[in-house]
């Protein structure tokens, strides 16, 4: 029975989907980018493989008139990618990194230039000659553009992946890939209009009009996007009205670039380039648009490369030869360019390597290059093959290799040995909203006048962005987190505390709260809550894992406004966790300003006075209070006014448990004005 087009189309598409899933969970297991797995499925598709195995099959699914369908929908995927990686390039990735970064992202496009066209003068008679339309300078042009292109989504999903995006390498190598980007797509489609213009006069016109879209666009264009955003933000309305004026403007830029000669994709990149980058907004437009392209515009464009892709035409040691020098010229290239200029930027070669093998990363990227080239000729079908062995090989051996030359011990929390960890007062200090920073610093600063100087290990976590098949995503990173560290580290460098701040992507927060604690060595952990005190969430959720599952002393500061002077009460009843209460209020109580009173309550029958309070003054500025009160929590209550901050253990007696938080009393915890540090005394469980 003969199949009618529509339903090739669906078959095929129904194929590539299923394996190319499968193929990005296997590359997934065995630690390479989804990337890798998803570009193999479409090679795998191909007459590499699918046409040799089974060739009535392949004719039955691929027939080669029933291929023109599949090819506008790969070309609408990649299109719509483009958009989403214009919008994915922030120019604040680039503004502070200095002339490092500029330098070394210029190294990384100019050397690997130089050497694609130095390459092509050599291979051009074996691999070109024969082809008399196949002018040298498109060629060499075409080639130099290829090999100095860098994926920039799947380096960002390295980075985050390896927790390097916080430290000053991924930091740099994010700011060079996506000036790379840039530079890469305009050498592009100045070759495309090269390529595709004969004589002088041609290349003028699109050069002029080039620059005229250009100018319209970020004139123009821009600011009406800017104030489409704006109005969506203040007036609401239709997300979809809003996705479907952008996917049109979209669209039309497409169209635009590519009347005038320098490729459709660039028009779509430069739209995503020049959208607002206000959160939300980006958010509506990604949440409606990169699942689609993703999960099912892409493998298509992946399957349809695959399909050009001819292992076979490699039938000599020759030419397996070539291909091998390819990748070697494409990682010198890339990898001397960047490390050598990393490292004349004064950065260790250690890091300059890992910089250089980072923007080694070529992925998806280098094949819609290729793809580009083939369709106008520069380029042969053997050469194509050749240059998409170079993209897999470069993407798959940037992880290993990274491994290797950047090992996790360089940039994960390192271990603080027994002598060090003896002689200062360590507090691990996880942050999250800038509101807490400055108290609790001020709250480490003071129990820093004890006995040991104290030192703050600053640790900001954030959750992974969801993961897909090619790491695209532009979900900014929370600004607050970013904002809560900086607070923390400019109070603590104001009150001269030593501090250590780390940074990292994590899966499981309260576990990765209690390795750091236990790296580290810290006497105590300090964590800031943040919503009001009713409910039962103060002391669940993460907090409540925290307390239970960290092999340290837990504190959680309830902050209502910590000065820089304060009184502080201390509730003592007897428990660990009162005892643990004490030791940090008298440690604090050297401070100068803090002033420390311990609340002993006793049973009516000691006969304290009149009163039913006994005080005695202690050296320096502690106080202790006997008072006769049947009720522990109205004794603590009654004193409210008098101070401004309560010390309490977590125990029954004063009505706090971290595992049953609203089913008890929690009188303190609710009806206490000033500032709280609840905290819990780490008790080893008996071997």
């Amino acid at each position: 029975m003969q199949l009618s087009d529509i339903s090739i189309l669906l078959l095929q598409v129904l194929l590539i989907l299923v394996l190319s899933r499968v193929m990005g969970m296997l590359a997934a297991w065995v630690r390479q980018p989804k990337v890798i797995g998803e570009m193999l499925a479409g090679i795998m598709l191909g007459p590499s493989l699918f046409r040799s195995v089974a060739p009535t099959a392949f004719q039955t699914v691929f027939p080669p008139d029933k291929m023109g369908l599949l090819n506008v929908l790969a070309q609408v995927g990649v299109i719509f990618f483009l958009f989403l990686i214009g919008l994915d390039l922030d120019s604040r990735l680039i503004r502070g990194r200095g002339r490092a970064a500029v330098a070394i992202s210029q190294a990384s496009i100019l050397v690997p230039f130089a050497f694609g066209m130095l390459l092509t003068w050599t291979l051009y008679e074996p691999l070109f000659g024969h082809a008399a339309q196949l002018r040298f300078l498109p060629v060499a042009l075409f080639m130099g553009a290829a090999m100095s292109v860098t994926a920039f989504p799947v380096l960002a999903r390295i980075l985050t992946e390896r927790n390097l995006h916080k430290t000053r390498v991924g930091a740099i190598a994010i700011a060079c890939a996506a000036v790379n980007d840039v530079m890469a797509w305009c050498i592009l489609a100045f070759v495309v209009a090269i390529g595709k213009t004969q004589g002088l006069s041609p290349a003028l016109k699109t050069a002029a009009l080039a620059l005229a879209y250009v100018m319209v666009m970020w004139f123009v264009v821009r600011p009406l996007l800017k104030r489409l955003q704006a109005f969506h933000e203040r007036r609401g309305g239709s997300p979809q009205l809003v996705l479907a004026f952008v996917l049109a403007m979209t669209l039309a830029s497409a169209v635009t670039t590519d009347w005038i000669g320098i490729h459709a994709l660039f028009g779509a990149f430069f739209m995503g380039a020049i959208m607002p980058r206000e959160p939300r907004f980006v958010r509506l437009i990604t949440d409606r648009l990169e699942d689609f392209t993703v999960i099912f515009l892409l493998p298509v464009f992946f399957a349809y490369a695959g399909l050009q892709t001819q292992i076979g035409l490699l039938d000599s040691p020759y030419l397996w030869g070539l291909t091998g020098l390819i990748v070697l010229v494409a990682c010198a290239g890339k990898f001397g360019g960047a490390a050598l200029a990393a490292r004349a930027s004064g950065m260790p070669w250690r890091e300059a390597s890992a910089i250089g093998i980072l923007m080694n990363t070529r992925g998806l990227m280098e094949l819609v290059i290729l793809t580009i080239g083939l369709q106008m000729g520069v380029i042969t079908d053997s050469v194509f093959a050749m240059m998409v062995i170079m993209a897999l090989t470069t993407t798959a051996m940037t992880t290993p290799i990274l491994h290797w030359v950047y090992p996790t011990r360089m940039f994960e929390a390192t271990p603080v040995d027994e002598q060090t960890a003896a002689a200062e007062f360590g507090v691990l200090v996880p942050v999250s909203r800038p509101e807490s920073s400055a108290g609790l610093a001020r709250i480490v600063a003071a129990m820093g006048h004890g006995d040991g100087h104290a030192k703050i290990y600053g640790l900001t976590l954030q959750r992974p962005v969801p993961p897909d098949a090619l790491g695209v995503s532009v979900e900014p990173e929370d600004p607050s987190r970013q904002q809560a560290t900086d607070l923390l580290l400019d109070e603590a460098q104001r009150l001269t505390i030593p501090s250590e701040m780390m940074s990292f992507v994590s899966r499981d927060i309260p576990s990765d709260i209690a390795r750091v604690a236990r790296l580290k060595r810290v006497d105590l952990v300090l964590m800031g809550f943040h919503k009001p005190v009713f409910g039962q969430t103060i002391l669940g959720g993460t907090v409540h894992r925290v307390l239970t599952g960290t092999d340290a002393d837990v504190a959680i500061l309830v902050d209502r406004g910590i000065g820089p002077t304060f009184s502080i009460l201390v509730p003592y009843q007897g428990s660990p966790h009162d005892r643990l209460a004490m030791d940090l209020a008298r440690r604090m109580s050297a401070c100068p300003g803090v002033t420390v009173t311990i609340l002993h309550v006793v049973s009516p029958d000691r006969k304290l006075g009149a009163e039913g309070i006994r005080k005695q003054q202690f050296p320096g500025s502690v106080s202790v209070w006997l008072v006769e009160e049947p009720s522990p929590i109205n004794a603590v209550l009654k004193q409210a006014g008098q101070f401004d901050l309560v010390v309490v253990g977590l125990g029954e007696e004063w009505g706090l448990e971290s595992h049953m938080f609203g089913l008890r009393a929690e009188r303190i915890a609710r009806d206490w004005p000033g500032s709280l540090l609840l905290v819990r005394k780490h008790i080893p469980m008996a071997v």
